[in-house]
């Protein structure tokens, strides 16, 4: 071990975790190899964390694999999806500025980083997504001992930071040269026809149904949870930080609608409030019950018969 990842070591032991883990994502984000594979990208996956990327990605990633004939994949690691599939589409995954660590004022609202390029926009109900933020930070990362209650109002990484990260992005909407929009939820319901247009959209619209009803399967709830448990994709990024708390899993729950297991009628009221008054109705939030956003921000490729 050299001198220089000693004393870094030693530093990270005596600060905070939640400093620890900004500092260490700032230096990702500032890599010089992270710069160039920006500027080598065709497409970028973006998405506020806790919306479902994870399962985007292995879901992506396996189709990409099955189509190309790809004899090794990294289902979540490399600069590309898939590890960089050969022949496949450079896309490029990313959360984007980090915002879960930021206040909404400390946001990102340029977005010259995407100028001219294809951009997909995985969202998720920001109610959901607020419960398991809150988990992420509480249980994986260790970086939160406050209570749900209490993490709703947190000024960094909490609603206020979802509201304004996706006002950013609804405002945005002009910069990539396509954008399209993903919603978790449709995501969900009919995970099949969302991944042919999802593939469309980076150029592979040939993919056989076969890749796809296979995709589908190998990145299933089930599998991701018991892929999860085994350690079978040896990658930190899903693995549980205790096996015995079902919390702490990244494949936690992926349940649509599982924030009113965990907030009461009056946290939710003011949650919805919130939501109504201060997120663009455009991704189709604003009404509790989700109804789907407007032609405005769907974008992208639409498959034949889609509705």
């Amino acid at each position: 071990m050299s001198i220089l990842h000693r004393v870094r070591r030693a530093v990270s032991q005596r600060i905070p975790r939640q400093y620890a883990i900004r500092y260490r994502l700032m230096r990702e984000r500032l890599a010089a190899d992270s710069r160039r594979a920006d500027r080598e990208a065709e497409y970028f996956l973006v998405s506020y964390p806790k919306c479902g990327r994870t399962w985007l990605r292995v879901l992506l990633s396996r189709a990409l694999e099955i189509h190309y004939g790809s004899p090794e994949v990294d289902y979540l690691g490399g600069a590309f999806l898939g590890g960089n599939v050969p022949g496949a589409p450079r896309v490029r995954v990313t959360h984007d500025d980090d915002p879960h660590w930021k206040t909404s004022r400390g946001l990102d609202r340029r977005k010259r980083r995407y100028r001219g390029k294809r951009v997909v926009l995985l969202v998720r109900d920001p109610r959901d997504v607020l419960v398991s933020m809150y988990f992420e930070r509480s249980r994986r990362e260790r970086a939160y001992s406050g209570t749900l209650s209490q993490f709703l109002h947190e000024r960094r990484g909490s609603l206020d930071t979802i509201l304004a990260y996706y006002n950013i992005w609804a405002r945005s909407r002009g910069i990539p040269s396509d954008l399209l929009v993903v919603r978790y939820e449709d995501l969900r319901r009919d995970t099949e026809r969302e991944l042919v247009r999802l593939l469309a959209f980076i150029g592979v619209s040939d993919a056989s149904e076969a890749t796809v009803r296979e995709a589908v399967r190998f990145a299933s709830f089930e599998s991701m949870r018991e892929m999860e448990s085994a350690g079978s994709l040896e990658s930190g990024r899903l693995r549980p930080r205790d096996p015995n708390d079902p919390e702490s899993f990244k494949t936690r729950r992926g349940k649509v609608g599982g924030f009113v297991d965990y907030l009461n009628p009056d946290e939710i009221a003011d949650v919805e409030r919130r939501i109504r008054s201060g997120l663009d109705p455009s991704f189709g939030y604003a009404d509790p019950k989700g109804a789907a956003p407007s032609p405005a921000l769907r974008g992208g490729v639409e498959t034949p018969g889609a509705a």
